[in-house]
């Protein structure tokens, strides 16, 4: 799960302290992720696709064009589009085998897998 959607659901990084310290949670996860000890995938989106992402589903993501002075504005509209580009990254990512989370992870709040 991305930290952004995560953030996100924690209206916008202001109910972090409620679960974690953000900073402690991002550097545990780099960890993770540097000793292998789970699949990890960089997407390498460009900025503007990153901040879509990053920000949320009603969020709007405003660029200036430097040589043009030229403001523009993207939407949910255009979030929805870099995660239908997303979900083709990580379909092919997983045509091989499903990305690995991990051993030890706990299943989902409702998941009937721990019951």
């Amino acid at each position: 799960m991305p930290l952004s959607t995560l953030t996100h659901e924690l209206d916008g990084g202001a109910r972090w302290p409620e679960v974690g310290d953000w900073e402690a949670v991002t550097e545990d996860l780099l960890h993770i992720v540097r000793d292998h000890d789970c699949d990890a995938l960089s997407l390498g989106l460009p900025n503007i696709a990153r901040a879509l992402v990053c920000a949320g589903p009603r969020s709007e993501v405003r660029a200036v064009d430097p040589s043009t002075g030229k403001h523009k504005a993207y939407g949910p509209a255009d979030r929805i589009e870099v995660l239908v580009q997303v979900g083709g990254q990580l379909a092919w990512a997983e045509a091989g085998r499903p990305l690995w989370p991990g051993d030890g992870t706990l299943p989902p709040v409702n998941s009937t897998e721990g019951r």
